[in-house]
């Protein structure tokens, strides 16, 4: 048992002066970390608002709401293309006909 406490103290002493060491430069790293973490969770919000908009722009782009074979009901969106209607790939649609 106090061989066991011998040895906490030794390692204790050797991480004080270990803290005593690294001390001057602590500060700043924790500087530099903290900006960079601010930097990187600036960064990620604005990427992820950037990526919102264009997917936003692109669904806008889908004109399946103001087609004339467009039904408005969930379980036939569209007379003439049912299974691409509200979907990307209705952004060219060949058989729009504006309707509405």
């Amino acid at each position: 048992m106090a061989a066991l406490v011998e040895i906490d103290i030794a390692v204790i002493e050797i991480l004080y002066h270990l803290i005593k060491a690294i001390q001057p430069i602590l500060v700043p790293l924790c500087f530099v970390s903290a900006w960079t973490f601010v930097i990187l969770l600036g960064w990620s919000l604005w990427s992820g608002m950037r990526a919102t908009v264009a997917r936003a722009k692109q669904m806008h782009q889908i004109p399946c709401a103001n087609c004339q074979f467009f039904t408005n009901d969930y379980r036939l969106k569209c007379t003439i293309q049912p299974y691409i209607a509200n979907t990307e790939k209705a952004i060219d649609c060949c058989d729009y006909r504006p309707g509405r």
